[in-house]
């Protein structure tokens, strides 16, 4: 703020806030968190509490005595007289929602490349809510490697997954992922179906639970009855690229270059058939894809206090599906803290 000239900063991401304050506002509700140059901060919210914040402000969501139908003109009301309280110059906004409510406000300066900046680095509490989720990621390895049968639908497949997440949590979290088997995976995954699993198909479960804001993301692939030879090998080679791009990170290090390590690595083996259409791995954090983005055309560079996947893949309708297999990481000083244990086995 300070080298941005900044008497404010202002924003209406959910996520944010909770990076910020780590007050937990539900993404469809109203939020705003201000902090002003003197270090003072406001956080207008629906929520009830936050744990680092100066005062906060309470948006209404519901009432008896009035019907609420339009909650961010609510909070537009009560945001004007927060804005006069100090005089602002300059205001750095975070864009997206924060910038339709208040640009009538205030006069803003997009700030959301100052916030990629600073998440791109991972804090050890950001960490370890990474690992909760990495925690429901095993258990639902665990279900679903228990539970796989040809015969089985995908549905009964995710819902042996999910129900053991809840268990685990003892309330509900949220599970979103690649749920698709067999050929239905070669170019893509989505919800589970009533597709049927089939002796000799492949199974690429890429989840990421959230209990929170934080996520992890990892990939296991299962053979639906005893694996062939033929894809036994091509799981061997993913497995060998993800150690190929381990061996290629380093901080200072640009993505792309990691990218091409593995990809060189993947399209030198007939197995594979140069059928690895996607990225090789992404930041992860708050949202699905952040910095550092392992593709071609990335110039991010590798940081210590990264936490990023690596996910390669071979995919060939020959073999009954495709094979992604993904891990996720934090680079520390002295090189790869792997985050997640769950073992690799077709």
């Amino acid at each position: 703020m300070q080298s941005a000239r900044w008497d404010l900063f202002l924003t209406g991401d959910a996520r944010t806030i909770y990076y910020l304050t780590g007050s937990y506002n539900a993404e469809d509700q109203p939020a705003v968190f201000l902090l002003w140059a003197d270090g003072s901060s406001t956080l207008l919210t629906t929520a009830t509490a936050a744990l680092c914040v100066d005062r906060i402000v309470t948006v209404e969501s519901y009432s008896l005595d009035r019907c609420i139908t339009h909650p961010y003109d609510d909070a537009a009301n009560l945001l004007r007289p927060l804005l006069a309280e100090k005089p602002v110059t300059r205001c750095g906004v975070e864009r997206g929602r924060t910038a339709g409510l208040f640009e009538s406000l205030v006069a803003p300066e997009d700030a959301t490349a100052t916030i990629l900046r600073l998440r791109k680095r991972k804090d050890e509490d950001e960490i370890d809510e990474i690992r909760e989720s990495l925690r429901y990621c095993a258990v639902a390895y665990r279900a679903a490697r228990e539970t796989i049968v040809a015969g089985l639908t995908e549905l009964d497949v995710y819902h042996a997954m999910y129900g053991a997440i809840l268990r685990e949590a003892g309330t509900a979290v949220r599970f979103p992922g690649d749920f698709a088997c067999g050929q239905r995976c070669v170019r893509g995954g989505g919800d589970p179906k009533s597709y049927r699993l089939q002796d000799g198909d492949l199974y690429v479960l890429d989840i990421f639970p959230a209990p929170r804001y934080y996520f992890g993301d990892t990939c296991r692939t299962f053979s639906v009855g005893p694996p062939t030879d033929e894809q036994q090998l091509a799981f061997n080679t993913v497995i060998d690229s993800i150690r190929i791009g381990e061996a290629a990170v380093k901080p200072g290090r640009l993505a792309r270059d990691v990218y091409a390590e593995v990809r060189e690595f993947l399209d030198s083996r007939p197995e594979s058939a140069k059928s690895l259409w996607h990225h090789v791995g992404h930041g992860i954090g708050h949202r699905g894809h952040e910095a550092p983005r392992i593709i071609p055309g990335s110039d991010d560079i590798f940081e210590v206090g990264d936490v990023f996947t690596l996910e390669p893949g071979i995919y060939r309708p020959e073999l009954g599906g495709g094979i992604r297999l993904e891990d996720n990481y934090v680079l520390r000083e002295n090189g790869l803290e792997n985050l997640f244990d769950f073992p690799m086995e077709l």
